[in-house]
């Protein structure tokens, strides 16, 4: 079905309508029932099948008067049946105008059933209202790469109006290399032919002013009868999303350097500038000896990043590496000078919080915990799975064997016991509101 006005300002567009059963099922009388327009179908004897609630409306009939009844009782006699501008009557006797559109679909018997949509003489049927209002360009060629129609999306994208473009060579629309557009247009009926999907492809072009863009396209075939032809072209302009990856990109290699360049010739974490692990297990080493001398308390407070490895996955290393450095940032920002921070792992960090009691140390996880990412991540390319973005942290204090043990053995089981609480938190975020007041007892809390 082809729809579009006298410069071809609507979009073609075409309808596949599901063989149906003998009696009609729920499925199909769900989908029209949500149709805006008047739909109707017919068995092959003439008979009503489906009558929607917009034909109720329109024509006076309401479902249970409708099915079973032929379309000359209900709504009088338009001729022939045939597609086109039609004159139908309303259950008082009033006219309705509007333009009717048929379908046949057959089942695997081979029965015929029949669907028809009327849409309004005035005004547009939502289907139009959708294309042409669309902030996307939408535009549809035959299998030659002729323009049949454009939306006023496409007018605004690529700078053109439609009556200067439709039925002239898509490459009127855009500058484009003619042999290289007709080998990808090749390439994608040829797909069409073969029953396959087109997938979405980014390209670089420019309108026919000079104007740069970064496009995303993507398109659908047209058939008719059985037969290719053409397709519809749906293409958006990423060249602002892709500026600010490229912005996003160029300041991260800056903080890459900046860190770099801060902790040369020590030992530093390359990305985040907190200390590295072994330098952190030697801090932690020499604060559980000069606790067990001196009696002063030492607790030691972990954090994880959530959803660090979906980000990495939906949005690429740069992001994640971003994320870190902000949050390596703000933990360092809510620390003692006493304190040392450090790298355990990817998304791992470790304190060592020397002269603080539990009370203390609680209070400063709190503040690392409280941390959202600086600026939103984008909807476009998340997955619904995809964790969000957040702390789970933890926080011990060492016990006095541990700070009389040999080296490896008290860092170990210091670590061992807080990385046990970030766990535990990440169990306690998993089920839930009703257990985040629970404690696991007077040495480790969790937040």
């Amino acid at each position: 079905m082809s729809v579009q006005d006298d410069v071809g300002r609507v979009v073609a567009v075409q309808a596949s309508i599901p063989a149906a059963p003998a009696s009609c099922g729920p499925d199909l009388v769900d989908v029209w029932a949500a149709f805006p327009d008047p739909a109707w179908t017919l068995d092959a004897g003439g008979g009503v099948r489906v009558w929607n609630p917009a034909a109720e409306a329109a024509f006076g009939w309401s479902t249970s008067e409708a099915l079973g009844r032929s379309l000359a009782e209900l709504l009088g006699r338009p001729g022939a049946w045939v597609p086109g501008r039609v004159r139908l009557r309303h259950r008082d006797g009033s006219p309705v105008d509007g333009d009717l559109t048929l379908w046949t679909a057959s089942t695997p018997s081979g029965e015929l059933h029949h669907l028809a949509c009327l849409r309004p003489a005035t005004g547009r049927s939502t289907l139009e209202r959708h294309f042409e209002e669309s902030a996307d360009s939408i535009v549809t060629i035959d299998t030659a790469g002729v323009v049949v129609s454009l939306n006023a999306g496409a007018e605004r994208l690529w700078g053109v109006r439609a009556a200067d473009v439709v039925r002239r060579p898509i490459t009127a629309m855009y500058q484009a290399r003619p042999e290289r557009l007709a080998g990808h247009l090749e390439a994608m009926f040829a797909t069409f032919r073969d029953g396959r999907s087109w997938p979405e492809v980014e390209y670089d072009t420019a309108t026919l002013d000079g104007r740069e863009l970064r496009i995303a396209s993507t398109a659908s075939p047209l058939t008719a009868d059985g037969h290719l032809t053409g397709a519809v072209l749906v293409s958006r302009d990423v060249t602002p999303v892709r500026e600010l990856e490229h912005s996003l990109r160029v300041a991260t290699q800056a903080l890459r350097a900046r860190a770099s360049e801060r902790v040369q010739g020590t030992q530093r974490d390359g990305l985040t500038g907190v200390a590295t692990r072994s330098l952190l297990q030697e801090r932690l080493a020499l604060a559980l000896a000069a606790a067990a001398t001196s009696g002063e308390p030492l607790c030691v407070l972990a954090a994880d990043l959530d959803g660090l490895r979906a980000v990495n996955d939906s949005y690429g290393h740069p992001t994640g590496d971003a994320l870190l450095i902000a949050f390596a940032e703000h933990l360092r920002s809510q620390l003692p000078l006493s304190a040392t921070a450090g790298r355990l792992g990817a998304d791992e960090f470790a304190v060592v919080l020397p002269g603080l009691g539990l009370a203390e140390a609680e209070q400063v996880l709190a503040r690392v915990a409280d941390w959202v990412p600086p600026a939103p991540l984008p909807s476009r390319g998340r997955r619904d799975s995809d964790q969000l973005v957040g702390v789970s942290a933890g926080v011990v204090q060492a016990r006095e064997t541990e700070c009389r043990a040999s080296f490896d053995t008290g860092v170990r089981a210091v670590l061992h016991r807080v990385e046990d609480a970030v766990l535990a938190r990440k169990a306690e975020r998993r089920r839930g509101p009703i257990a985040r007041g629970r404690r696991d007892g007077p040495e480790r809390r969790t937040r």
